[in-house]
């Protein structure tokens, strides 16, 4: 596996975990009630918490490596992961 194909990963796992993020707000700010997504979101709540986390650590972790294929890509899923940490931080804090 080529250091690009890694950096695809990370990207589409980031994007994964914001887009789960938006909608698990969005369905919670507008009151929607959907049984299978209640679940849904029960399950993979720790695993996108700790995806938000560790994405951000492996990036800096190959930032002080040097082991970065594509600049833009890594910059991308950086402000992905940003912007999902900060939802999580809003839903932390105003949310409960």
């Amino acid at each position: 596996m080529t250091k690009l194909h890694v950096e695809f990963i990370r990207l589409g796992i980031a994007f994964i975990v914001f887009i789960f993020i938006i909608s698990l707000l969005f369905l919670h700010i507008n009151q929607v009630q959907i049984q299978w997504f209640n679940t849904l979101s029960e399950v993979f709540t720790i695993p996108a918490l700790l995806l938000s986390i560790a994405i951000p650590l492996w990036m800096v972790i190959d930032l002080v490596k040097k082991n970065i294929a594509d600049k833009p890509i890594f910059n991308l899923t950086f402000f992905v992961c940003v912007i999902s940490i900060l939802l999580l931080l809003f839903a932390i804090r105003f949310l409960n």
